[in-house]
């Protein structure tokens, strides 16, 4: 019983072999037929070699040896009957057409056999693709579970530093507003009151931004509008900051305007996003918005001079997760949502959101959007507002 077993799993694995052990076992058969007195019915043997077919599941295979062999069935016995009439109840045709009958049931049988065999597989198949689907799913759920867990975990430490600040220094500026000498230090603590408070604002504004794209929240409101309009807005919000460092804030736009039809605010907080951090992370030199054109889409570089970013990393500072295990980043500037947050929004626009760097040469951020977004200049001043918003019909 186990060498049947052996057998038969050494011949499912090796279909080519047990094709080649099938057909010499029906040439096999049929010569023996052949050469033998038409007394020994040899055609009871016929089903022995299609059985081996089985382990080829080739069903053109088996219907085309039985065919072989139903030819062979009947021309043997017309060259080794004796001459004389011929009778359908004469025993060796009998004998014949019963072989013949028990080789087409076996056929039919073993046809349906390797069908079956066929629909198993199909569902081991599609099952194993369903489970390896189902793990794949399962680990993924578990590793933003994991990463969940770590955004919270550094998120309560960062929110943990500014909110004590704040109070600090809200005690401090009580102190001192009770005591006249200590005026001269009230400007210094408000500053630094102030800044303990955006950096919260901006961390809290973070978690909720991707708390929102999780859950499939972002929400496009399009409008048309100059993107001139929108770099000379964000880089005149950003210019005090720029200023404060000694750093050019420069604006290359076309003399032209190019109008957009997509999203403002969020593209405005893209590229005001970029400026900040352009600026955060230059010390000297300049920091630069341009916009160009080409035949494919509308291009937004935001250029700066600073630190620049090493090549290892370029493919990383877009992560969300990226900067929890960097010791040197400033838990007062959160752990850098910023970025993930504008290739989502790009992304969302139907853009996306590049980079070129080098240390100590500076970076560059490329914001790409579609040519589709690109539209012609409204013909009358009054088809969008100041702030590029749709009149209200």
């Amino acid at each position: 019983m186990n060498a049947a077993k052996s057998l038969t799993k050494f011949l499912h694995a090796r279909p080519p072999l047990a094709g080649a052990l099938a057909v010499l076992g029906a040439l096999l058969a049929a010569y023996i037929d052949w050469i033998t007195w038409i007394e020994l019915n040899v055609p009871v043997l016929y089903g022995l070699p299609l059985v081996l077919s089985v382990a080829t599941r080739n069903r053109r295979l088996l219907w085309g040896m039985t065919t072989l062999l139903l030819i062979t069935t009947f021309v043997v016995y017309s060259l080794q009957i004796r001459p004389g009439p011929f009778s359908p109840l004469e025993p060796f045709f009998v004998d014949r057409l019963l072989s013949a009958a028990a080789m087409l049931l076996i056929a039919l049988l073993l046809h349906y056999r390797m069908a079956a065999i066929d629909t198993m597989e199909a569902q081991r198949r599609l099952l194993r693709q369903q489970n390896e689907e189902l793990d794949r799913r399962r680990r993924e759920a578990e590793e933003a579970t994991r990463r969940k867990t770590q955004l919270l975990a550094s998120a309560s430490h960062d929110i943990r530093t500014p909110v004590y600040a704040i109070r600090l220094m809200a005690e401090v500026i009580g102190q001192t507003a009770g005591d006249p000498s200590l005026a001269a230090q009230i400007p210094d603590l408000a500053k630094r009151l102030q800044a303990n408070a955006l950096s919260l604002d901006r961390l809290i504004l973070d978690l909720l931004d991707v708390a929102r794209m999780d859950l499939g929240g972002v929400e496009i409101r399009e409008t048309i509008f100059p993107l001139n309009d929108l770099l000379v807005e964000q880089s005149g919000n950003l210019l005090p900051l720029a200023d404060a460092k000694g750093l050019r804030l420069e604006v290359e736009v076309p003399d032209q305007p190019i109008w957009l039809r997509t999203d403002r605010v969020k593209l405005a907080r893209v590229i005001s996003n970029l400026l900040g951090n352009a600026i955060k992370f230059t010390q000297t030199g300049s920091v630069a918005v341009s916009v160009s054109e080409t035949a494919e889409l509308v291009r937004i570089r935001v250029r700066d001079t600073g630190v620049g970013i090493a090549k290892e990393h370029l493919d990383h500072i877009f992560d969300e997760f990226a900067q929890f295990h960097n010791e040197m980043r400033n838990h007062e500037e959160g752990w850098g949502l910023g970025l993930p947050i504008c290739r989502r929004l790009t992304a969302a626009l139907g853009g996306g959101l590049s980079v070129e760097s080098k240390p100590g040469l500076g970076s560059i951020f490329f914001v790409n959007l579609p040519l589709r977004c690109h539209v012609e200049a409204p013909e009358t001043p009054g088809t969008v507002d100041s702030l590029g918003m749709l009149p209200s019909m």
